[in-house]
Parts: C-alpha cells; sequence; structure tokens
C-alpha cells in the first residue's frame, strides 16, 4: 500500500497527484461557478420600486373634499398659473388597513355633511409616479380645519373615455404606492386582500410590453364600492373590461358588477407579462 501513489490518509500533509488535480479543478470550477450562479440570480431580481411613504413625517394639505366615487382631496398644483388652474386629488385612506369613509362619517357626524369642502387635513403622505395618496393617521383628529365658501364649487369635471379592455393586477393602493415593497405580486396577496376587504379602492395596476404602467381605481357602474367582488381575484394577472373616466390625475374603471368580466390569464401568458 506504502508503494501505491493514489493511497492516502487524510492527515498526512500531501495528496497524491491524482487526488489533488480532481480537488484542484472541483475547487476552480467552483469558484467560477458560484459568482455566475449569484450574478444571475441577482440580475432576474426585481429592484425595489420608487414608492415612498413618509413615516413619522406629516404632511397637511388643504383642498376640496370629494367622496365621490372614492374619497379624494382635490388641491392645486403648485406653479399651475392662475388664468388656468391645475388640480391633483390626493386619495385619502384609513389608518392601519381601512379606508378612509369611516373616519369621514365620523367628522361629518360632528361638522355635518363635508362634501366639497375646502378641508385642512393632516397626514402620512404615500406617492409613486404621479399618484399620491393621504393617510388619516391621527383617525378623527386628522382634520385641522373647515372652510365653508359662500357659493361651494361645483362638483369638478369628469371625462369619459370609453371603454378599455386591459390586463394586470388588483392591488391595493396604500402598499402599492409606498407603505410595503413589494406591494404587488403573490408575496403580498394576503395582505392586499385584507386591505381591500377593510374599505380600501381597489387598484387594477397595468404594465405594458415596453413598461410603461398604468393604474385605474375599480369602482361599480354607478361608482359603488366593488371590494367584494373582487377579493378573490386580488394578486392574480387578470384581464377586465370596464367604462373608464379620467378625474384630474386618476383613472377610474367601472365595472359591470353583475357580469363581473374578470378572467384569469393562462400560465403562458402571466409568463409573458412578467417578462
Amino acid at each position: 500500500m506504502k508503494n501505491d501513489p493514489d493511497f492516502y490518509i487524510g492527515w498526512q500533509d500531501t495528496a497524491p497527484p491524482a487526488s489533488a488535480r480532481v480537488v484542484r479543478w472541483v475547487v476552480v470550477g467552483l469558484c467560477m461557478l458560484v459568482p455566475l450562479l449569484a450574478g444571475v440570480l441577482v440580475g432576474q431580481q426585481r429592484g425595489f420600486s420608487t414608492a415612498v411613504f413618509e413615516y413619522g413625517q406629516p404632511t397637511t394639505l388643504t383642498g376640496q373634499l370629494i367622496r365621490y366615487p372614492v374619497p379624494f382631496l382635490r388641491i392645486s398644483v403648485k406653479n399651475s398659473p392662475a388664468s388656468a388652474p391645475r388640480f391633483e386629488r390626493v386619495l385619502l385612506i384609513g389608518y392601519g388597513k381601512h379606508g378612509a369613509d369611516s373616519t369621514l362619517d365620523s367628522l361629518e357626524r360632528k361638522y355635518g355633511s363635508l362634501s366639497g369642502k375646502q378641508l385642512t387635513i393632516r397626514g402620512t403622505s404615500i406617492h409613486y409616479d404621479n399618484h399620491a395618496a393621504l393617510e388619516l393617521t391621527d383617525g378623527v383628529g386628522a382634520l385641522l380645519r373647515v372652510l365653508t365658501p359662500k357659493n361651494l364649487p361645483a362638483a369638478p369635471p369628469v371625462q369619459l373615455l370609453g371603454p378599455v379592455t386591459a390586463q394586470g393586477e388588483i392591488v391595493d393602493p396604500k402598499c402599492f404606492l409606498g407603505v410595503m415593497k413589494p406591494g404587488d405580486g403573490r408575496p403580498h396577496r394576503s395582505c392586499a386582500v385584507r386591505c381591500i376587504a377593510g374599505g380600501i379602492p381597489p387598484l387594477f395596476w397595468v404594465r405594458n410590453p415596453i413598461g410603461r404602467e398604468t393604474a385605474y381605481l375599480l369602482t361599480g357602474p354607478s361608482g359603488e364600492p366593488i371590494n367584494g367582488q373582487v377579493l378573490n381575484n386580488v394578486g392574480q394577472l387578470i384581464r377586465l373590461t370596464g367604462q373608464v373616466e379620467q378625474a384630474d390625475n386618476w383613472l377610474i374603471m367601472k365595472l359591470e358588477t353583475g357580469q363581473l368580466a374578470i378572467i384569469r390569464l393562462d400560465v403562458r401568458s402571466q409568463i409573458a407579462l412578467c417578462r
């Protein structure tokens, strides 16, 4: 055995040439393969979105309260000309996994109808791209001031865009706009279901093949809440058809609740959308 060049005992200082050669190539191969695999895995990961949740930094906004079809605060766009003012809408959302309607109902029991009035509200800002939401973190304490002009402004115009068919994913706007990362997909599905069940309006997020994103707030045909009817489809890649309206910087898709046109995409379509 002493004359066998391949005989090797682990405590010996050197390994026989044949064993050393195999180990050397295995180590070299692993040193090349492991970084390559790590690079491939990292390259396949989706980066964090640029959505922002300004936790712990209260924001105060003044604007016109709009409660239909979903609660908005309509504020003037900074630096817009006085001769042709422009407006944007900030979606109002309650604290936790709740919509803003319960808080607004409590305020209206105290102050009377607030719809159409100018309010100063403090909350936590959530924003992504050209959409923003304000969490009423302090509940009824979020309302700082009510301004009642002599002549209430007319309801702001809504532009009817007509029927649209699109494929995408139903998410909850609170998390998607910045509270959670990721705020979409299967990892977030259970959270989104609870947020929408709690009264936060569902948001239909669509990304086209070139990466352009479009978001539609979902309601029933007359603007009524549709939360309960879409819960089973939250977090799924689906196709929806509905009438679309534009309300300032938001798009609203009205779905026929009697014949809710939800079509789940097959696996091949899902893979194509994810690319």
